[in-house]
């Protein structure tokens, strides 16, 4: 096999994430060092540790990690309590990557890509429209993130027929699923979790969100609009011409469709019946599936498939480094116990202050949290018990409170790097971590400073109920 083919993590790029990543591992490592060793005490809630307010006490018979177990966090992270997490991680970049390879080999993404330039390849901001807008309702309504990663190399391909990069073409699913999983309307692992936490009616307050959500997309959608047209204006840059088929090759398509339309419904029913913790094995497995049956289906043979497969796995293995270090980093945190202590020492800020300072405040907490605990969830019942209260006593509404998590827990997911959601994109993107950054921090800075108007705003007019 002469052909390579699949996704290729770029060696510079690759290079400059790890560095990166090893220099916030170091950093973890520091803060080992300045904080001492502290709990607070936790209950079960519905299967999920919640912290108990004014329990927080000092553990005195802990010691400091050593030196050198910073180095080995990220393959001590495989035997902790992350570890089943991370193996899921692991083993869904290496099935994407070869069932994608097997997509490729396939060239049925690329005919469906082709056809669907056809058809819009000349209303080039009405694409840009209609996927950040699908794909900001998916993450906003139904709480969608992670699991769109299979769609990020298509959705890259399209840009890249378009003449586009892969920058846009992470602007067009990445971008948006995220921004909307930010500006949640009903998203249950982030409004859903925290409004139950702080006894807030279920999904209350949607009307001043709806406006949040618009205000999101309207900066989004100017955003990519405006960067398509820097991309058209570069000297050089020529319209791609799709290729015309007399007699296009549909073998397969029906196989496609009704196996994505399948998979789409399953990221919709898994967050509501519970079952979210399995939608990443099986949307991989899907994938999977669905790249074989693609396959054989246009005539391949299995032993070439397969070896296209185990390829396009090598294609994109690098980038499982880059989730162990990024593991490892939150695994420095909790081996060290230095997590509640953070915690509590933010927390006491809050006490004395006025609404507005206080809700800002907890913006600021979760945003810091964010950087070592991105799963909403989790987060949720860490934070929102001891906010609530404090909330209570220097006059933040609770449904205030809850939107400061939200803000907090919801655009630093495209910002941290300590959150294998974009280290997973980018990898299959083949984008650096350097490059992203650069590309987005000054739309994040916009977003931040907009949403931070917005709590100010909600908490001067005391947003409800309660």
């Amino acid at each position: 096999m002469d052909k390579e083919y699949g996704l290729r993590l770029n060696r510079q790029a690759f290079l400059q994430s790890v560095g990166i990543l090893f220099v916030l591992l170091l950093l973890a490592g520091g803060l080992t060092l300045l904080f001492p060793p502290g709990e607070f005490d936790r209950v079960l809630k519905e299967g999920v540790a919640s912290v108990v307010p004014g329990t927080y006490h000092l553990m005195p018979g802990a010691e400091a990690l050593p030196l050198w177990r910073w180095f080995t966090a990220p393959v001590e992270v495989l035997w902790s309590a992350d570890g089943t997490l991370t193996i899921v991680i692991l083993l869904f970049i290496l099935l994407v990557g070869g069932a994608f390879a097997v997509f490729d080999a396939s060239g049925l993404f690329q005919s469906l890509i082709d056809a669907f330039l056809r058809r819009w390849g000349n209303q080039r901001d009405a694409v840009i429209v209609v996927f950040a807008t699908a794909f900001m309702l998916l993450g906003s309504i139904f709480g969608i993130l992670e699991e769109v990663v299979p769609l990020i190399p298509v959705v890259v391909l399209v840009a890249l027929k378009l003449g586009w990069d892969r920058n846009m073409g992470l602007g067009l699913i990445l971008l948006p699923v995220g921004f909307g999983f930010s500006a949640a309307l009903f998203n249950p692992f982030t409004i859903g979790v925290a409004q139950k936490l702080a006894g807030v009616p279920l999904f209350s307050g949607l009307d001043y969100r709806f406006l949040i959500f618009l205000v999101t997309e309207a900066v989004l959608l100017v955003f990519l609009l405006r960067y398509r047209r820097k991309l058209e204006r570069a000297p050089g840059w020529i319209a791609p011409v799709p290729e015309v088929v007399q007699s296009p090759d549909t073998r397969g398509q029906l196989a496609l469709a009704i196996g994505f339309g399948l998979l789409l419904v399953l990221m919709m029913v898994f967050p509501v019946i519970g079952l979210s913790d399995l939608s990443l094995p099986v949307i991989a497995l899907g994938f999977l599936v669905l790249a074989f049956v693609t396959a054989l289906r246009r005539g391949l043979k299995v032993g070439f498939v397969g070896k296209v497969f185990v390829g396009g796995m090598g294609g994109v293995a690098p980038g499982l480094v880059l989730i162990l270090l990024a593991m490892g980093i939150k695994h420095i945190i909790a081996t060290s116990h230095v997590m509640d202590t953070l915690l509590f020492r933010t927390a006491g800020l809050l006490e004395g202050q006025g609404p507005l300072p206080a809700a800002g405040a907890m913006y600021l907490v979760v945003f810091f949290l964010q950087f070592f605990i991105p799963s909403a969830t989790a987060k949720a019942f860490l934070v929102m018990p001891l906010l609530t209260p404090l909330g209570d006593l220097v006059g933040v509404t609770r449904q205030t409170v809850v939107l400061a998590f939200n803000f907090g827990d919801g655009f630093s997911h495209l910002l941290y790097p300590t959150n294998p959601l974009l280290l997973i994109a980018l990898s299959l993107a083949n984008v650096g971590l350097g490059k992203w950054l650069k590309w987005t921090i000054g739309l994040q800075a916009i977003l931040f400073v907009l949403t931070f108007v917005f709590l100010m705003l909600a908490a001067a007019f005391r947003y409800g109920p309660v």
